[in-house]
């Protein structure tokens, strides 16, 4: 399972999981909003206390509606109902009394929650003229209604607009630097997995070359030495009678010891097949991406063929490994992205270098687009860390070719 790093998760980071403050901030807004209402005097208002409570109901639509809405970083259709019901409450407050205009404090924030930066600038900007249309009605004067209540919306949709479109590009690189840290953990981990799996490869063939080249080689020379031995005793004619029995005995003994040699030869040669590495049990690399092909068009679907060029011979452990996995990703990427209906995979063995190519014939993809998730990524330093490259080659529609390629 892959570690992430303290404070990041899937789905959120540090501004989102900080709703605890701005629910305190809304709380906040929306009581001093309400209680600057009932204790202003104002021989304008219709009713004071009816304007508090469509202020609390804008509170409460908050807290039943935008504040899950927020939560879930939602910017669709929603936003715009939430707003909607948010500014026909907010015009019924402002209809009761003036004062109302105050829980501006309150909505702005949550337009720039809800919507995109230009967007939320403009649903601030309807909300600003709620207070001077509020006002024509009342008075009936545009011209003074304009100039009372005209200069205070437009500060308010300016300082929203600028102050909004700060604090949302640095939401932004919050969850850009959020999403950084995640890839970095995960391919710290997949980095850390491949090491492992290359160092335990690496120490299990040690331990099988060891076992090969002393104990094996020590065996057969036993056996050898043995049958030697038989060899002169059998060329031993003549002998007086008490001595024919002696040499009757050892004959015996060392063919125990022959058989006892054998048997640990076969022993050693079962612990010399059983190291071999995992990936790479059942035959050489060759064998190995034929079967993984085959594999292919047995689950997904696909038309595969693989084709081997050059002379094969045997790689560090750590390569073939490399080869392997990287093989894998990419049929793996085939059949979750491509959405292809055939793959080719080749193996192609030159004086200096060992080369994969994996191509399919699916939708392709934008090279200058970055690629989501980290397998291509974790691929890209597993073959740097054996010395080798990988290419990628492909445009929108015209299929996908991968290139791994690793030094001799």
């Amino acid at each position: 399972m892959e570690e992430r790093p303290p404070g990041i998760t899937k789905s959120g980071h540090e501004w989102i999981r900080g709703f605890l403050i701005w629910d305190c901030y809304y709380a906040a807004a929306f009581i001093g909003a309400i209680a600057f209402v009932l204790t202003l005097e104002d021989s304008t208002a219709r009713s004071q206390p009816v304007a508090s409570a469509i202020l609390a109901c804008a509170a409460a639509w908050y807290v039943a509606y935008g504040r899950s809405l927020m939560r879930a970083d939602d910017e669709s259709w929603r936003g715009l109902l939430y707003l909607g019901v948010l500014l026909i409450l907010f015009a019924a407050a402002d209809a009761f009394a003036s004062a109302s205009s105050i829980a501006m404090v309150a909505i702005v924030p949550q337009a720039y929650w809800t919507m995109r930066p230009l967007h939320a600038t403009g649903a601030v900007a309807v909300f600003a003229m709620v207070p001077v249309a509020m006002d024509t009605l009342r008075t009936g004067a545009v011209t003074r209604s304009v100039a009372d209540q005209g200069p205070t919306a437009v500060a308010i949709i300016v300082f929203s607009a600028i102050f909004g479109t700060w604090v949302h590009r640095i939401i932004e690189q919050s969850r850009e630097r959020a999403d950084l840290i995640e890839e970095l953990a995960s391919t710290r981990a997949e980095l850390a997995e491949v090491s492992r799996e290359a160092g335990m490869a690496a120490e299990r063939e040690r331990l099988a070359g060891e076992i090969h080249d002393a104990i094996a080689q020590g065996l057969s020379s036993i056996v050898m030495l043995v049958q030697a031995t038989g060899s002169t005793l059998d060329q031993m004619d003549g002998l007086p009678a008490h001595h024919s029995d002696s040499v009757d005995l050892a004959r015996q003994q060392l063919e125990l010891v022959a058989r006892t040699a054998r048997e640990s030869l076969a022993e050693a040669g079962a612990l010399v097949e059983a190291l071999r590495p995992t990936a790479l049990d059942s035959g050489s690399l060759p064998e190995a991406l034929h079967r993984l092909t085959d594999r292919a068009a047995e689950t997904c679907g696909l038309s595969t063929t693989f084709a081997l060029h050059g002379e094969p011979e045997t790689l560090p452990v750590a390569v073939e490994v490399v080869l392997l996995r990287a093989t894998q990703e990419a049929l793996t990427n085939v059949r979750k992205h491509a959405r292809a209906s055939s793959a080719e995979v080749t193996l192609s063995y030159t004086d200096d270098t060992v080369t994969v190519r994996v191509r399919d014939d699916g939708d392709g993809i934008d090279p200058a687009v970055k690629p989501h998730g980290y397998g291509l990524v974790g691929m890209g330093r597993r073959v740097e860390q054996v010395g080798g490259t990988r290419k990628l080659h492909s445009a929108p529609g015209e299929g996908t070719t991968l290139l791994v390629e690793v030094p001799r």
